[in-house]
């Protein structure tokens, strides 16, 4: 769990004022969960509105680091504008306030131009560009998140933009300080029951990214420790022991779909142990080293507008 959390308290349903929001993430910064926290989510348009809390929530001696969000686009012309806009809003930004704040993470949806193509060379093109425009800067995102969608040729789609993150990051000029790799989003929920992706569809892109060595970062619907019903939204909200635990579990026994499938539709919290050498879900165990290593690498962080919510569920569960 340790730095698992991205605070997202901009949006839905917190959709916390910019102040509380920031606010919240320096007193969070200075608590004693303050290890569970990672980065601050922001659009990049609003890089800006943080100056004026330098020196005050953050400086050199207390950084804040950050995940810039880019706009949705339709087209592959629209994408390279909306990079440009991330570029234009993350330099100044950072020369502006030194070694006080990073924009080290970029994350942006797949135009659907290319999202829905099928074509894996169209898209590693796509992002092949991408990397060249953020490597010519240090002030810009060393690491891009691709967020595709699950439509109606979701498996096609999904598989077609994970090939083509691998392929990409197979080719990217590794000795380039300014950037590093990509990986893939997965958007596991929202503020209606529809916009929370099947069992079925998580697990098969956490088998695809596995089996493509593809990093993935999750964001919406993973308040929560373990899967269950919420009034709140009328379905089952995904949680983050069976999408993480279940994708580590993954990595350590090569978990089919089908098995993954299962953990993620566990909703007994007894099923899932935790000891200093391991986390475990019924019969499936992964060491503790093996999640540290994993955690660098493979399953990097998710999205929560509340960083209150994981961490009270974990107390009611006598696990923090």
């Amino acid at each position: 769990m340790r730095e698992i959390i991205d605070y997202a308290g901009l949006f839905p349903p917190a959709d916390l004022a910019l102040d509380t929001a920031i606010r919240n993430y320096a007193d969070y910064k200075k608590g004693d969960d303050a290890w569970m926290l990672s980065r601050f989510i922001i659009p990049a348009s609003r890089l800006e509105e943080l100056s004026p809390y330098a020196g005050e929530l953050f400086s050199e001696q207390t950084p804040f680091t950050f995940s810039v969000l880019g706009k949705a686009t339709q087209t592959m012309s629209d994408f390279n504008n909306a990079l440009e806009d991330v570029e234009k809003a993350c330099r100044p930004f950072c020369e502006a306030h030194g070694g006080s704040v990073g924009t080290d993470m970029l994350e942006m949806k797949l135009p659907k131009e290319a999202a829905f193509s099928h074509d894996i060379d169209l898209l590693q093109q796509l992002m092949d560009q991408t990397a060249g425009r953020l490597s010519r800067h240090k002030n810009t995102p060393k690491i891009i998140f691709y967020e595709g969608f699950f439509d109606e040729s979701w498996k096609k789609d999904i598989e077609a933009i994970l090939k083509a993150i691998s392929n990409h990051n197979e080719s990217v000029n590794s000795g380039n300080a300014n950037y590093q790799y990509a990986g893939f989003k997965i958007r596991c929920g929202g503020v209606e029951a529809d916009l929370f992706p099947s069992a079925e569809q998580v697990a098969f892109v956490l088998e695809k990214a596995r089996e493509h060595n593809v990093a993935i970062k999750g964001t919406a619907g993973l308040h929560h420790p373990v899967r269950h019903y919420a009034d709140s939204v009328q379905t089952k909200m995904h949680g983050f022991f069976n999408v993480f635990g279940g994708a580590m579990l993954g990595y350590a026994h090569n978990l089919n779909a089908d098995e993954l499938d299962e953990i993620l539709n566990e909703e007994d919290a007894d099923q899932f142990s935790f000891t200093d050498e391991a986390f475990s879900w019924k019969n499936y165990s992964i060491r503790t080293e093996d999640i540290q290593s994993l955690r660098e690498v493979a399953l990097l962080s998710f999205g929560s507008c509340s960083f209150d919510e994981p961490r009270e569920d974990l107390k009611k569960l006598n696990l923090f």
